[in-house]
């Protein structure tokens, strides 16, 4: 098999130039102590080149509000002033405060409120949009949609962004309308488009574990985590696991692939470790000593065959005891 990564120099180029330059973050917002955690690693990953950020609050549609007789004027007014009678407002109002605490938005920042009607819902969604002097975008929504993984998936799609950041919270954590519970969390890491991390006991400091194969699909995934490690200084270490001593070889060479084409784009790999055992089971307690474990996304199957498929990325988001990113 050839080992050389399938790019060029020049697409490495315009990969990392775009990556520096234009990146976008959206964060869900539920009030729970695990989405707090969330949104200061976003802050992380955003201020070192001041990159867009977008804090979403999604609500059920139409949840009691239309016997409530709120008004659209209600809803601005309530968003403009922070006001914290709307579901969700509360929780936007508390993520604002965080980032002017950090320095990130001041009382002179430009603001902009946009609203866009939604069919069967009173208030539809609202969203205020604040301009930096670097001409970054900071916006806060309050989003409504038919569940809270419709909406989230939704606005991922709509927005592009390069990482969408959800938490995953026990119950006890949180009990408001956009509380997003583990079931929910684990079904938009596994439906995005793009990639996303699912917070769980973050802690900003132990690095990415990029858990390869030796596939394209996984060596993409490990540089794509890179450049976001990158943003953030966060060390990144290869891990690749072999059932058996028959897949030993290709678990090296998935190493050996992922740590050339993390290199390309000129970020360090910091470590390297190859182990033979239950996938799942390796990378949940190898898991334990990062900040996020890091795995490619599962591959897709269609019809029937999807009942059938339980891979190991679904399996290391339910058991991990930490933050799992899966990366596209």
């Amino acid at each position: 098999m050839n080992d050389t990564p399938e790019f060029e120099p020049d697409d490495v180029t315009g990969i990392v130039e775009s990556k520096l330059n234009n990146f976008s973050i959206l964060v869900c917002v539920d009030g729970s102590t695990e989405a707090n955690r969330a949104l200061k690693y976003a802050i992380r990953l955003g201020t070192g080149t001041d990159a867009d950020l977008t804090l979403l609050y999604v609500r059920p549609i139409d949840q009691g509000l239309r016997t409530a007789g709120l008004q659209f004027s209600v809803a601005r007014e309530n968003l403009i002033n922070w006001g914290i009678d709307l579901p969700g407002m509360k929780d936007l109002k508390n993520a604002r405060d965080q980032l002017v605490e950090l320095g990130l938005l001041s009382d002179g920042t430009q603001e902009e409120f946009r609203h866009t009607d939604v069919v069967g819902d009173p208030l539809g969604d609202n969203m205020i949009v604040y301009s930096t002097d670097s001409g970054r975008t900071i916006t806060l929504k309050l989003m409504v949609a038919p569940s809270i993984v419709h909406g989230v998936l939704d606005e991922s799609d709509i927005g592009n962004y390069d990482i969408t950041i959800i938490a995953r919270a026990d119950s006890h954590d949180g009990t408001g309308l956009g509380f997003i519970d583990p079931s929910m969390a684990e079904d938009i890491a596994l439906e995005h488009g793009g990639t996303v991390l699912v917070a769980h006991e973050l802690e900003e400091s132990h690095g990415h574990l990029v858990c390869v194969k030796d596939n394209q699909a996984s060596i993409d995934a490990a540089r794509r985590d890179a450049l976001i490690a990158s943003r953030c200084a966060c060390p990144i270490y290869l891990y690749s696991v072999a059932s058996d001593e028959t897949e030993l070889e290709s678990a090296k060479r998935a190493v050996a692939r992922a740590k050339a084409a993390i290199e390309s784009v000129g970020v360090m790999v910091s470590g390297e470790k190859v182990e033979i055992g239950d996938p799942t089971d390796k990378i949940v307690e190898e898991g334990k000593n990062y900040s996020v474990i890091v795995l490619a996304a599962p591959t897709k199957k269609k019809g029937w065959r999807r009942l059938f498929v339980v891979s190991v990325a679904n399996m290391v988001l339910s058991k991990a005891h930490n933050s799992v990113m899966i990366a596209r």
